[in-house]
């Protein structure tokens, strides 16, 4: 049986994303403390058999949307347990990123694991999206703004685009079933300064699980 840091290498191989030695040993080192700590406080209920797979290299599909030739100003919408946003921080480290979720527990223990395993570059905030929305600091905000396994896709524009800048992307991963999600939603993006930009689509390495990516740019301040 491969090790988790073999199976990690070689799917950030099949996905075509470069890791070092050292963002891989921080992120098992992540994925131990998560195992330990999920036993007495519920941060997921995927199997740690699944963790590297599930979590890490699903996350880090979203590699596949971002630009790589500046640093960024990213935001993880419902992170949970961490994800996408403390694999991205880890492999993005010049860039930042916003670690927002609305269970305070969650919150403390992605930031203070993420920078007990060497990931710093990264901030948990204790909030709903659309109250985030409503303060000067944050709406009209980011570069990136992403979300995974949320919400629908409507109901996920909503609360995403206000926080992205004006030329900045809102990244919805989204599993099999997206179709109908985004069908008939065109109004309500473009209502919200949005337009659907691009459509990625990526098997994940290791199962047979396809990630899709909706990009959605934001155009005009909301």
């Amino acid at each position: 049986m491969k090790s988790e840091q073999e199976q990690l290498t070689e799917g950030m191989k099949d996905l075509g994303c470069e890791i070092t030695p050292e963002q891989t040993s921080s992120l098992i080192a992540y994925l131990e403390a998560l195992d330990v700590t999920n036993r007495s406080f519920n941060l997921t209920r995927i199997p740690r058999s699944d963790y590297v797979t599930l979590h890490l290299l699903d996350s880090l599909t979203a590699l596949l949307a971002l630009p790589k030739d500046k640093p960024l100003k990213i935001i993880d919408v419902g992170t949970g347990a961490g994800f996408p946003g403390v694999p991205l921080a880890a492999l993005m480290p010049n860039s930042r990123v916003t670690l927002l979720d609305s269970t305070l527990k969650k919150v403390k223990f992605v930031e203070f694991t993420a920078h007990e395993c060497g990931i710093k570059n990264c901030i948990g905030v204790h909030s709903r999206a659309e109250t985030l929305a409503t303060m000067p600091q944050h709406r009209n905000g980011y570069d990136v703004v992403v979300s995974r396994a949320v919400a629908a896709f409507p109901k996920l524009m909503e609360w995403l685009l206000p926080l992205a800048k004006v030329g900045g992307i809102v990244v919805a991963m989204k599993g099999s079933g997206y179709e109908q999600e985004v069908e008939g939603s065109d109004a309500l993006v473009k209502r919200l300064g949005g337009k659907i930009e691009q459509l990625i689509t990526t098997p994940l390495p290791g199962t047979d699980i396809t990630r899709h990516l909706i990009i959605v740019r934001k155009g005009r301040a909301s």
